[in-house]
């Protein structure tokens, strides 16, 4: 009894891995978009707390982003996994993961654009309209339709639902072909906000429950920068 009590305390333990981090691996020209430069990768990897790794890949997706980004969407302690996964006949969604007795599990996502070789790029993730629950903010489309989306992950009763709270027009935050995504997350007063750039890249724009407010002319990629650091 005693043995056996033993081994219930360590199990826990053995079980209980988190994710540690998350990265895309395996860089691939299979969906041969191209939009963002270096930006498609046939698997992610993710690290967990006891030293393990997993890996997961798509027969006809792939990952078409920067970095996955890690957020607790659920205030459970454990860190969920965000992604942009563009399938080959649908193009590009959010999806989001967890784990599950060491397996990676796609548990919720947004609708795909619906077109091959139609992206989103991730703007940030919080709590922006201040009701406890934490959205992401993304630009759909920032070289065509360029309208920044906030749409909220919500898990309760073992199901996960996702609804869009806001749809404004006039955003980007990525030039196609660039390697990188501008602008981005700030909180300057302890108010999430996120920063893009107009659609014609003439001014820099504050997004704030989900209102917009210009912030000053665009000059290029440190604009975007020194919004970042609050200096506007």
């Amino acid at each position: 009894m005693r043995i056996a009590a033993a081994l219930f305390a360590i199990f826990p333990q053995i079980c209980a891995a988190d994710v540690s981090f998350a990265r895309y691996v395996d860089p691939t020209d299979a969906y041969g978009h191209g939009a963002l430069a270096g930006g498609e990768y046939a698997a992610l990897e993710v690290g967990l707390t006891d030293g393990r790794s997993l890996r997961l890949s798509y027969p006809k997706a792939v990952f078409e982003d920067t970095e996955p980004r890690l957020a607790d969407l659920d205030a459970d302690g454990e860190m969920e996994i965000i992604t942009v996964v563009s399938t080959f006949d649908q193009g590009a969604r959010i999806q989001v993961f967890d784990l599950e007795e060491s397996v990676i599990r796609p548990i919720a996502s947004t609708a795909p654009i619906g077109t091959r070789h139609r992206w989103l790029s991730i703007a940030g993730i919080a709590d922006f309209d201040g009701n406890g629950l934490v959205e992401v903010a993304f630009v759909d489309r920032p070289h065509l339709a360029k309208v920044l989306r906030f749409v909220e992950f919500d898990h309760q009763a073992e199901l996960w639902t996702v609804t869009s709270k806001a749809a404004l027009e006039g955003h980007t935050n990525h030039r196609i072909g660039e390697s990188a995504i501008s602008g981005g997350l700030r909180s300057c007063d302890g108010t999430p906000e996120v920063i893009t750039a107009n659609a014609n890249w003439s001014r820099v724009l504050a997004t704030r429950r989900y209102e917009t407010r210009d912030i000053g002319p665009y000059d290029g990629p440190q604009s975007l920068v020194s919004a970042l650091d609050c200096e506007d």
